[in-house]
């Protein structure tokens, strides 16, 4: 008995083109599998500890005074508490009214926010942990210099804040 017979057929039972795409299909199922199953994050899942810095300008007096009064405040995003909490809070009181032009994230759109003197310009100090030292997100953030950012608690919301420093600790 020869292993591939005189119609092709290895064995005498599969044609070796039917082979060659049994193979080629696992092997792009066990590709697939490896990446879904693979931990991308630090050993053993338990993330990597940062701490980052965000600037919000103009806010309220009435609002800083309530946040101040909600430290420490774990942050939320789409609905779920973070592993990640606002540890400190500085004020610098805005001395002179003026126009700033905020450009909203990701689009071109942008508006014209007043701030006025007797608001504040507010950095948050945040410590908290990411799951993926690759793409360092925080709930649905991603946690970069440079970039906006949406402080959120289940008290309190600010939008415009942009993350000024950040600090990345060793896997846990």
């Amino acid at each position: 008995m020869s292993v591939i017979d005189k119609k092709g057929k290895l064995f005498g039972k599969l044609n070796i083109i039917d082979l060659i795409a049994i193979i080629l299909i696992l092997a792009v199922i066990a590709l697939l599998g490896y990446k879904l199953t693979s931990n991308r994050g630090p050993i053993g899942g338990a993330g990597v500890p940062v701490v980052y810095t965000v600037e919000v300008k103009g806010v309220d007096e009435e609002v800083y005074q309530f946040i101040e009064s909600q430290l420490p405040s774990q942050l939320m995003a789409s609905n779920e508490m973070l592993d990640a909490k606002i540890t400190k809070v500085e004020a610098t009181p805005v001395t002179e009214t003026e126009y700033m032009l905020e450009v909203q994230p990701g689009t071109t759109a942008a508006t014209l926010k007043l701030r006025e003197a007797g608001d504040y310009d507010l950095v948050f100090t945040i410590e908290g942990t990411v799951k993926n030292n690759l793409t360092s997100e925080l709930g649905t953030q991603e946690i970069r210099v440079g970039k906006s950012h949406i402080v959120k608690t289940d008290t309190f919301e600010l939008e415009g804040g942009v993350i000024l420093s950040c600090e990345r600790g060793s896997a846990q």
